[in-house]
């Protein structure tokens, strides 16, 4: 449906296969409304009608017997349409990216680089996943049927058109719909997931057209004009085949992983998960392996020298990726999958100065918050950017040591005064469904008086007003997860700070202003406890080197508010929003 000046219209394209049969190349109909409702259903019916004018042109053209019979299928054979359906989706999601694929892309001795869609698909897919979201199975059948039918003419099939299958067969279609949408948002957030191809999904549109005796040939076309003929008994071939052998794969671990977290009322993180799946998805095109019965400790030494020898992972990433295997791996034997665990002694030993990260320099600060998106109010229009994300998640960064999972997930209840003093702050919790990294995470950080001058109380109040669970209009888009939306504005920043720096810096990321931002604790000499209470450490190693399950001691936050106020940053004079007229 397509509104012309406000009366809403019929549109829709004729088929190649029957093009020839009609004067246009495709039919537009006025459905004389200006209502949506009322439209959708005349529209419904005219779509029935042009439905059966294609069907009586294919029969004039003597290609009829191109559909296949559906009267006797059972839900087998719908379920499988399905799934053939999915995959269809998934493969040309894959077709869309590969167009700039190169051949390292698929190569195992680099680290691969995501395929992403152009920014208009990508809007295209989260607006019609914000539609099925919202789609009741009639508003999907009415609204997707003919896209539905599209794709199932090339199988020769047509959606059914009665129960007692078509209500479950679209109420199937529906969450397979959801469910690719959202494997494809996870492919664009840097995931590498395979998908069956739609020639691997058996269906009767397969197995019975290449081998129609002449009497199913005689039904075949009875069912299509109406006819009642009856079918002779067809011949069919008996062949034993042996019993089927259940092969698991280390997603199947991970799923079994899940499960027992959720038993156990246990923290599922969505970014673990994730690298947990790329990781082990790697390790299998690494080593040519299937299922966990073939993994032996030679391929998970392989992998960790792989790893390794590409120089491309600190030695505590490639631990940690050979440790998701060999957990794994565990688990499965303690189901009693494999027969045995593959034991330590596999690990790297971590040299003592790795985990050293560089932060961004005074002068690439400048640089970045010169640009016109922080002094001329100026914002990318990617999906990515993330609307007003990208003015202030890197400021919130940088004058907070916040990290990104962290800022995404503010909301107006986090936007606090302090409950022992009247000082403005961020509040890092665990409340209300938010997921930190660990208990000492949990803090109060003053909120920088530049920043309340710039308008951010003023941003909480406005999604207050509009019930959104952060502050990020983007956040509030249905479907978009701390994770997704993460990785999308980290690779939207390397792009950016690429461009403005004029280089892509060594080492450097989105994370590096909390790195910034502990260098410029140490060149006030803020004393331990402050740099701990800031950034949600706890004791000298964790401030060093990070990670820690015990709290911070407590700290004033009137002496937090002075140092976070007196903390040096130059460029802070130059940023503008245009909310607020921060000359005054």
């Amino acid at each position: 449906m397509v509104p012309r000046k406000g009366v809403y219209q019929y549109v829709r394209r004729v088929p190649d296969d029957i093009a020839d049969a009609f004067a246009s190349p495709r039919i537009q109909r006025s459905l004389r409304t200006r209502i949506p409702g009322e439209a959708r259903v005349r529209a419904a019916e005219i779509d029935q009608d042009i439905e059966r004018q294609f069907a009586d042109a294919r029969r004039r053209k003597g290609i009829v017997s191109q559909l296949l019979p559906t009267a006797g299928w059972t839900w087998g054979e719908w379920s499988r349409v399905v799934q053939w359906l999915k995959a269809t989706w998934l493969r040309d999601d894959q077709r869309e990216r590969s167009k700039k694929a190169s051949g390292a892309t698929f190569s195992s001795d680099r680290r691969a680089k995501a395929l992403l869609l152009d920014d208009a698909s990508l809007r295209a897919k989260m607006a019609l996943h914000k539609r099925l979201l919202a789609s009741s199975m009639d508003s999907y059948a009415r609204e997707q049927g003919a896209r539905l039918n599209a794709s199932l003419a090339s199988i020769g099939l047509m959606l059914p058109h009665a129960d007692p299958y078509r209500s479950e067969f679209m109420a199937a279609c529906l969450q397979a719909d959801v469910e690719a949408l959202e494997i494809m948002f996870r492919r664009e957030g840097g995931e590498r997931i395979d998908h069956a191809h739609p020639d691997s999904v058996e269906g009767p549109w397969r197995n019975l057209m290449p081998v129609i005796t002449p009497p199913l040939r005689q039904l075949q076309l009875a069912h299509d004009i109406g006819s009642k003929l009856e079918p002779e008994p067809a011949a069919v071939a008996v062949t034993s085949t042996p019993p089927e052998v259940q092969l698991r794969s280390l997603s199947d671990c991970i799923d079994e992983w899940i499960k027992e977290r959720l038993r156990l009322k246990k923290k599922v993180d969505s970014h673990l998960v994730n690298d947990m799946r790329a990781t082990t998805a790697w390790f299998g095109k690494f080593s040519k392996i299937t299922s966990i019965e073939e993994v032996r400790r030679r391929h998970v030494i392989a992998f960790r020298d792989h790893l390794f020898d590409k120089g491309e992972y600190k030695t505590a990433t490639i631990n940690k990726k050979v440790g998701y295997v060999t957990s794994l791996m565990s688990l499965a034997a303690g189901k009693g999958w494999v027969e045995s665990a593959i034991e330590g002694g596999i690990y790297i030993e971590i040299p003592n100065d790795e985990d050293k990260r560089d932060s961004y320099s005074s002068d690439e600060l400048t640089t970045l918050f010169a640009s016109p998106v922080f002094t001329h109010n100026q914002r990318s229009a990617s999906v990515k950017a993330g609307g007003e994300l990208q003015f202030w998640l890197p400021l919130i960064a940088c004058c907070h040591g916040m990290i990104s999972s962290e800022i995404l997930q503010l909301g107006p209840d986090t936007v606090v005064q302090h409950p022992e003093a009247e000082v403005w702050c961020f509040r890092v919790t665990n409340a209300g469904g938010r997921m930190i990294k660990t208990y000492a995470r949990e803090r109060y950080v003053p909120i920088r008086q530049e920043l309340i001058r710039l308008g951010i109380l003023d941003l909480a109040e406005r999604a207050g007003k509009q019930n959104w669970a952060t502050l990020w209009e983007a956040m509030e888009q249905p479907g978009w997860t701390v994770s997704n939306m993460s990785n999308y504005f980290s690779a939207y920043w390397t792009t950016f700070s690429r461009k403005q720096l004029g280089a892509a810096p060594a080492k450097k990321s989105l994370y590096s202003f909390r790195h910034a931002f502990k260098d410029e604790l140490d060149r006030q000499k803020a004393p331990l406890e402050i740099k701990q209470a800031l950034m949600g450490h706890a004791d000298s190693g964790t401030t060093g080197r990070y990670g820690t399950k015990s709290a911070p001691r407590p700290v004033n936050i009137q002496v937090l508010r002075s140092v976070i106020d007196a903390m040096d940053w130059k460029f802070l004079t130059e940023v503008r929003h245009k909310s607020r007229d921060t000359q005054r």
